[in-house]
């Protein structure tokens, strides 16, 4: 379906567009929104944040988290970023990055999906989360994360309910040592101990490593993010990445994005890091929906400083969505 509005910041500048919708939402069987509004962040080199340029930033073999005692990591990868011709595509289904070694990022196949989600594997001492189970429903990311797991029990979430978030979901289903939380917000609550939705933060304890959760609706209703007190990143999913943030429901998404902001104010974080990339790396400028070869793509990861200026740029834009 056609959106509602089509919004383009950019970051610490002055310039902002409004056109017709170019995006698409398909609920739960499709990418990252519904009817709404989508709006894209363009972070600009002036904002001395993340550089637009080139696969690797400066400072990433610390993973910005040589102060505050964070558990460092590394982010110099170049991510498999589709193909020209799919039909000679020689891109494995999985890339698999380890920013350390009990941290895990990856990326699905641009090929078999344009999505190309980013999923997140975090190992404690006695436990593993796995943040979503990707836009596809083959046995790819399941076989990989039990690889990677050993015997620890695995809890599987979603930062949010839609379809290429969850297609794998029924690979965890009944496993042993496998709990994978539904998809609503009373089974997020339980899960994480959230007593106020959306108002409350929850937690959850993998073993030498605590995990805060944050509610975050207004891209879809069960969205949540996490930060992770051991390596200060914070995983936003579809509410903050480089690319079109589709906003289902305005309200929610601006006291989201201030509630989120808020959060991050008083701790150390050293990469915002979304759930895709759809931007290239020239600020304001995005890849068409539903291409599948991105050659000069936008690095993944953002600032904390990024969400103070979405934040901003909510508030300026006021209560009502921009038509």
């Amino acid at each position: 379906m056609r959106l509602a509005c089509s919004l383009m910041l950019v970051f610490a500048g002055c310039l902002s567009t409004v056109g017709p919708g170019g995006g698409a939402g398909a609920g739960d069987n499709g990418g990252n929104g519904a009817a709404g509004s989508d709006l894209s962040l363009s972070p600009s080199p002036a904002d001395g944040g993340v550089p637009t340029g080139g696969d690797t930033p400066p400072n990433h073999a610390d993973g910005g988290a040589s102060g505050g005692g964070l558990t460092p990591g590394t982010l110099a990868v170049t991510w498999m970023h589709g193909q020209a011709s799919c039909n000679q595509t020689g891109d494995p289904e999985l890339q698999v990055h380890a920013y350390n070694a009990t941290t895990y990022i990856i990326r699905q196949d641009k090929c078999r999906t344009f999505e190309a989600p980013f999923v997140y594997l975090l190992l404690g001492t006695t436990s593993a989360l796995l943040l979503d189970t990707g836009a596809t429903n083959t046995s790819a990311i399941h076989d990989r994360v039990m690889q990677l797991i050993g015997a620890r029990p695995l809890l599987v979430a979603h930062s949010h309910a839609h379809g290429d978030h969850v297609a794998s979901d029924a690979q965890f289903a009944g496993q042993p040592n496998t709990t994978l939380i539904a998809k609503t917000v009373p089974a997020v609550q339980a899960a994480f101990g959230i007593k106020t939705w959306p108002t409350d933060p929850g937690t959850v304890d993998l073993g030498d490593r605590i995990l805060d959760v944050v509610p975050i609706p207004g891209h879809e209703a069960t969205h949540i993010a996490i930060y992770d007190r051991q390596t200060g990143l914070l995983l936003t999913g579809d509410t903050l990445y480089p690319g079109l943030l589709f906003v289902n429901d305005w309200p929610q998404y601006r006291a989201s994005a201030a509630r989120l902001r808020a959060f991050v104010a008083t701790r150390s974080v050293s990469h915002v890091l979304g759930a895709h990339i759809e931007m290239t790396n020239t600020p304001t400028v995005n890849y068409a929906y539903g291409t599948t070869y991105q050659p000069a793509e936008h690095v993944l990861d953002l600032a904390a400083t990024h969400l103070t200026e979405l934040e901003a740029a909510l508030t300026s834009l006021g209560a009502t969505p921009p038509t």
